[in-house]
């Protein structure tokens, strides 16, 4: 997979082994950046369809890429977004409850206490081993449950749940499930066919490589019927696009997922770059970036194993994804351990006391052996 390193960025002296962070452009995204700055300077060059024909374009390619269809994808600015679409727009109320865990990211647990306000209650969950197992979904669930709301890959330690056995533990129930999985799309194969959830949420900076303040949420297409829109952009309503003749009293929102898309939906200088970023993954193959990363993190299990440090969940095969974790004997040390790999431009993270490795298509296995020997 080197061949694939001059489609990025030369980083100098610095391995960067941290996408789970923060994902760069790939070289052709960075010139259509640039392209929409041309666009913007000379905005006479923008057609108008355009704003329409670009989130259509971005929509399509998104849903390829989970085997979803177009009508199921809804544009967004970020997960936090579109986990909110779906937890304000259903009609939960008292007597309402919604399982989640204290290890989700922010961004799957704020929307749910939010809806506190409304008389939800919200049961949170502590995971003994720092993901939820489908047993302790299950002991959470009662005929009141209407939501499990999980991240399909920890942010903290890189674990991937079992998601088809939590989904079978709901089996009779009216409960839905709803999923972040920023850490997953992009760089773990999903398709929605096979993918037990009613909705998810993504953000785009991170594994699809794309700009900060993009995202989408994937909505079952018998999912969207129990969703109210709370906000309704203009460009979300049938008839948007006749700009001789805009809806106005008398309006239709559109009929699909659209109808929860982000105001401003086709933000030229995020979407062009999202665009050309998804174009990138669709041309390597989701499935060939995974395989990179699990060669990496492969080589990377072994070291550390050899040499005494302590590997979590994340380096057995059942819940294994693109992220690997691991410590030293104490938290202290293992804080002491990132400050010094930082400081020989070895980048990677530190999340609750464990360092997180997430390599991309631009690592190699010279990388690895960097990070090791650091080490």
């Amino acid at each position: 997979m080197n061949k694939y390193r001059k489609d990025f960025a030369d980083f100098g002296e610095t391995t960067f082994l941290d996408c789970a962070t923060q994902g760069p452009f790939p070289l052709k995204t960075a010139q259509r950046v640039r392209e929409a700055i041309e666009l913007k300077c000379h905005p006479y060059r923008l057609e108008s369809q355009e704003y329409f024909a670009l989130p259509r374009r971005v929509r399509t390619l998104l849903a390829r890429l989970i085997g979803a269809q177009p009508e199921e994808i809804a544009l967004t600015n970020s997960a936090t977004h579109g986990l909110s679409v779906v937890a304000n727009g259903l009609d939960l109320g008292p007597g309402d409850e919604v399982v989640t865990t204290a290890v989700n990211f922010p961004a799957n647990l704020l929307p749910w206490l939010h809806l506190r306000k409304r008389g939800v209650e919200v049961k949170i969950l502590n995971p003994e081993r720092g993901f939820p197992t489908p047993e302790e979904v299950a002991a959470a669930l009662t005929s009141r449950t209407r939501v499990v709301a999980l991240d399909y890959v920890s942010f903290r330690n890189g674990c991937k749940i079992d998601i088809e056995a939590i989904s079978e533990a709901r089996a009779g129930r009216d409960t839905l499930l709803v999923v972040d999985a920023t850490q997953a799309v992009g760089a773990l194969p999903i398709k929605v066919d096979s993918f037990p959830v009613d909705a998810f949420a993504c953000g785009g900076y991170k594994w699809l490589l794309g700009p900060y303040g993009t995202g989408f949420a994937f909505l079952r297409r018998r999912f969207q019927d129990r969703l109210s829109p709370t906000v309704l952009n203009w460009m979300s309503v049938e008839g948007a696009s006749k700009f001789h003749k805009l809806p106005g009293e008398d309006f239709t929102p559109a009929r699909d997922a659209s109808r929860f898309d982000v105001p401003e939906t086709a933000n030229f200088l995020n979407l062009y770059a999202l665009e050309s970023s998804l174009e990138f993954l669709h041309r390597v193959g989701v499935e060939n970036i995974m395989r990179h990363c699990f060669g990496l993190l492969g080589r990377l299990r072994e070291a550390l194993a050899s040499r005494g440090f302590q590997l979590n969940a994340s380096a057995e095969p059942a819940h294994r994804s693109t992220i690997l974790t691991f410590r030293a004997s104490s938290e202290e040390d293992t804080a002491r351990m990132h400050r010094k790999l930082n400081d020989q431009q070895v980048i990677v993270g530190l999340r609750e006391g464990w360092i997180r490795v997430s390599p991309h298509l631009y690592n190699s296995e010279e990388d690895m052996d960097r990070l090791i020997d650091a080490l």
